[in-house]
């Protein structure tokens, strides 16, 4: 049966074994497409400097300089998975899933056939255009480490469109919070779990009075707290004398945020002064949030593409981050769009097909508005 384009390209990328760290193959696949367009595009060294096998991919496509430049986003990598991805068109029922053992990975080879389309459209539709610029990112789905190495300094954009979210199709994510996440590790004392008990210092006893006290899960409307990692203990019959713990922090409230973070590190000093145990706390700083104002006019440009294709926009603050949250940092106004992909990270992840067709045509809407002014 024949598709459109941009469903046998979406057929094509998720097929590619892909893991974070592990991007070269799709990256190259990338780069052949990008070429057959005529654009202009280089690698950059992110992939050596975070221990990955590909950079982050910049490619350009060059317009009138006295319009404005807009730019795309969408990363390649997915989240572990076996490296083998079959996708199944259900026609009839208007999404392609896997065949129910893997993830999809429209999250987020959506995004990146959405940019493709776009400006496949825009090229063939002859209209002008200011400089589009897309930026196609590593180790995404681990930390936005490929964002949070790129160099911003050579993109002329002061707009972006990063599409990587969840939701149907006329989301827009103007906010995501900021993340910390935290490695915990508790010192104990070893000793024979049957013949001397009372010498040793139970590390996951330690722990689990720290846990007991603290907050979890949802601490605000704008606050959440996970701790989802735990390891330690090397048998039944040795007293536990190391504790691993690691979690992560979020929020729209960095002074909230801040201030749970010293809660946690209350509790834990708290549970090791108690029982004399050694402790280490690191808290690393993932990527800082962001909020565009709902009368920004990044916000209007895609809210006017969309409703000029028939889409109505809904405005949404997320819980989760993406690339954009260190777009944002760098002085570029970035939003998430929703490709129209449900149920990420699982085995029943699905992407409409209806609506992956009509986010390519909104990239070329959104090149077309831009060039009206933004």
């Amino acid at each position: 049966m024949a598709y459109p384009r941009i469903i046998d390209e979406f057929l094509e990328f998720v097929r590619i074994p892909v893991h974070s760290f592990k991007e070269r193959l799709i990256g190259d696949a990338l780069k052949a497409k990008l070429g057959e367009l005529g654009l202009d595009f280089s690698e950059d060294d992110a992939g050596s400097k975070i221990g990955g096998d590909c950079g982050n991919i910049i490619a350009r496509w060059p317009g009138d300089p006295s319009l404005p430049a807009v730019m795309f986003s969408a990363h390649m990598d997915r989240v572990a998975n076996p490296g083998r991805i079959v996708p199944v068109v259900r026609e009839e029922e208007d999404r392609i899933t896997s065949e129910g053992d893997t993830i999809l990975a429209a999250d987020d080879v959506s995004g990146i056939v959405s940019i493709l389309d776009g400006i496949r459209r825009a090229k063939d539709s002859g209209k002008p255009h200011g400089d589009v610029e897309c930026v196609f990112s590593v180790a995404e789905e681990v930390g936005l480490l490929g964002a949070l190495n790129l160099d911003a300094s050579a993109l002329r954009s002061k707009t972006a469109y990063v599409l990587d979210c969840g939701g149907p199709l006329g989301t827009i994510v103007r906010g995501a919070p900021t993340q910390y996440t935290v490695r915990v590790r508790i010192s104990g004392r070893a000793s024979h779990a049957g013949m001397a008990p009372e010498k040793g210092l139970n590390a996951i006893n330690v722990g689990a009075r720290a846990l007991c006290s603290l907050r979890e899960g949802r601490l605000s409307p704008v606050t959440t707290s996970n701790f989802g990692i735990i390891s330690g203990g090397k048998a039944t019959n040795i007293v536990c004398d190391f504790l691993e713990i690691e979690g992560e922090a979020r929020s729209h409230d960095d002074g909230e945020l801040k201030a749970y973070l010293k809660e946690v590190d209350g509790a834990f000093e708290a549970a090791c002064g108690e029982r004399g145990a050694g402790l280490q706390i690191d808290w690393r700083l993932e990527y800082p949030s962001f909020a565009v104002e709902e009368g920004d006019p990044a916000i209007a440009l895609a809210a006017r593409a969309m409703e000029g294709l028939g889409i109505d926009p809904s405005l949404v603050i997320s819980g989760g981050g993406q690339d954009g949250n260190h777009f944002n940092a760098r002085g570029i106004t970035a939003v998430g769009v929703a490709t129209g992909y449900d149920k990420v990270h699982t085995e029943r992840e699905e992407q409409s097909i209806s609506s992956l067709v009509k986010c390519g045509e909104l990239v070329c809407a959104v090149i077309s508005e831009a060039a009206r002014g933004i």
